[in-house]
């Protein structure tokens, strides 16, 4: 009985992760509109619903791979991965990878090989709250957002990166 909730918890991680680059990207969108010095010249409305299209990575030979597309570079114990999915926003034409893993490693040795990483990629940094249950760092780039999302599940470690592409060719 204790896969189920680990599945719900992992879940509802990912579910706040995506809301949260959801949000995010909304909310970039919207403070670039108020910097834009041009008025609107009418206060029609677009009712043009946003879409959100939300694919989970297929199984190859029953192994989780990570999304296509997500960087290889970025650091990821792939052996180990227990979700993969990909997120298109076509309004915002912005697409986000997500992926969770479990690792023997630390949560303090997790999150210091993605702030070192962060960092050296050119990434400027928002930390969260350092005695949080959820370690989190979050990195901005022109063209892309990481976040990262480090928290204890049942003796390991829990890893959830978020990548957003912000404009998607």
């Amino acid at each position: 009985m204790e896969q189920p909730q680990q599945i719900k918890t992992i879940s509802a991680v990912v579910i706040i992760l995506l809301i949260l680059g959801a949000g995010f990207l909304l909310f970039t969108k919207y403070r670039a509109s108020l910097n834009q010095e041009k008025l609107p010249t009418s206060d029609s409305t677009n009712d043009e619903s946003a879409t959100v299209v939300v694919e989970n990575t297929p199984l190859v030979n029953g192994i989780v791979s990570a999304p296509a597309g997500f960087p290889q570079d970025i650091p990821l114990e792939s052996g180990n991965l227990t979700e993969s999915a990909t997120t298109q926003y076509p309004r915002e034409n912005a697409r986000q990878l997500s992926v969770s893993y479990l690792s023997s490693k630390t949560i303090a040795q997790k999150y210091a090989e993605y702030k070192t990483y962060m960092s050296q990629a050119g990434y400027s940094l928002t930390e969260g709250n350092a005695t949080a249950p959820v370690r989190a760092i979050f990195g901005v780039k022109e063209d892309s957002n990481l976040s990262v999302a480090i928290s204890g599940s049942k003796g390991k470690t829990l890893v959830q990166l978020s990548y957003l592409l912000k404009s998607v060719q």
